[in-house]
């Protein structure tokens, strides 16, 4: 017999081929990626018209740093899926331990960026010191507003998350959530290579 008090997961009676997240979501994320696509082409149209600058410029960069904060984002990454599915199966516990640990990790990020950038101006590395950096503080200062934005609707679902996690209308808040921080992660899955590892050195 079946109890009526036990939590019916969130997911239930959904149709199967219903895409998670708001659709308003997904364009938002096309077209941020269209964005940042064009940016990514011109910076490699500039690297190969100054190959010499740009790479000279790199050695500047300690790819440890950008491997860090890549390590970070992916872990975060996998704390908001794990946080998805615990209010898919309505399990408030579960998604509010990944969710802590998953805005954890984009703060460490945000803090291993913040101690790059300042330890970049101390030498007197800025925007216009050349071309390369131009493009270094925008793309990462950029993708560095887009974590932010995360952050902080991360920290909007965790606020919510006590009272709504059985609640349809959440569910799609966190998904929507979930893909835009997914989206974060990949960016810097691009910007990572594109920026400290081609010709990068590891020693020293």
């Amino acid at each position: 017999m079946n109890d009526p008090t036990r939590s019916v997961p969130a997911h239930a009676g959904k149709p199967e081929t219903d895409h998670p997240g708001a659709p308003g979501i997904w364009t938002f994320v096309f077209i941020d990626m269209v964005v940042f696509a064009l940016l990514f082409a011109v910076f490699i149209g500039e690297r190969l018209r100054l190959p010499d600058i740009f790479s000279e410029s790199q050695t500047a960069l300690d790819p440890r740093v950008g491997l860090l904060g890549t390590l970070l984002l992916i872990c975060s990454s996998w704390c908001v899926a794990a946080t998805v599915e615990g209010v898919r199966e309505c399990e408030p516990r579960k998604a509010r331990l990944y969710l802590d640990g998953a805005i954890l990790l984009g703060l460490a990020f945000g803090v291993n960026k913040l101690i790059e950038y300042h330890n970049k101006l101390e030498l007197g590395i800025t925007p216009v010191t050349n071309g390369y950096f131009t493009f270094y503080f925008l793309i990462t200062a950029l993708h560095f507003v887009h974590v932010i934005g995360g952050l902080c609707f991360l920290g909007h679902c965790r606020l919510r998350l006590r009272a709504e996690h059985a609640d349809p209308a959440f569910q799609r808040t966190i998904e929507s959530t979930g893909l835009f921080w997914h989206f974060v992660d990949l960016l810097w899955l691009f910007i990572f290579p594109m920026l400290y590892l081609t010709g990068a050195s590891w020693s020293g």
